[in-house]
Parts: C-alpha cells; sequence; structure tokens
C-alpha cells in the first residue's frame, strides 16, 4: 500500500474535527499501525505539474488533484476514500 505525506495531514485534521480524537492519539495511531506498513510516496514539482492538469480537467480541490497526480505518476491503478470528488476521474475508487 501506498500514500502521500497530505493523506496523513488529512487523516490528523479530520480525526480531530469530525471525530473529536486528540492530535496524540491520532499520530501515536499513524506512527504505530499505519507507517509500518505503507510506503510514503514523494510530492515534488512533478506531482504538482500533474495536479493542475487535474485540477482544470477533473474541478478537483488541490489536494485531491495532488493525491490524483501522486497516484498517476507512480502508476498505481486505485484509491481507497470516502470522498465523493473522485468520482469524476478515470481511476478506481474503493470506498470506505
Amino acid at each position: 500500500m501506498y500514500t502521500d505525506v497530505l493523506v496523513l495531514d488529512e487523516v490528523i485534521y479530520i480525526s480531530k474535527r469530525k471525530y473529536g480524537v486528540p492530535y496524540e492519539e491520532t499520530i501515536k495511531f499513524l506512527d504505530d499501525v499505519i507507517l509500518p506498513t505503507v510506503e510514503i510516496l514523494p510530492i515534488g514539482l512533478e506531482e504538482y505539474l500533474k495536479a493542475k492538469e487535474n485540477i482544470l480537467k477533473y474541478n478537483l480541490k488541490p489536494s485531491d488533484a495532488i493525491h490524483l497526480a501522486v497516484i498517476e505518476n507512480n502508476g498505481l491503478q486505485a484509491i481507497v476514500t470516502e470522498d465523493k470528488d473522485f468520482q469524476k476521474v478515470p481511476i478506481k475508487v474503493i470506498w470506505i
């Protein structure tokens, strides 16, 4: 499995905002459970350039466009998400 650092940011933020989980608990969960089993893919200039295309082509939020760019630039096949914005992109979506 793969992810990028923006996903970690979103997990920390949403866990607190939506579910009331303290930052410390979410960070510990990420460090202890997720990071040992998931490869963190880099986000750089190539992802930014691809994300610009994704924003304009699919009308995605910038962070979603970056996630899609990471997927595309690394030859991945699917995304696991609860974000309905990914319905409009040509990638397999695994809904949670």
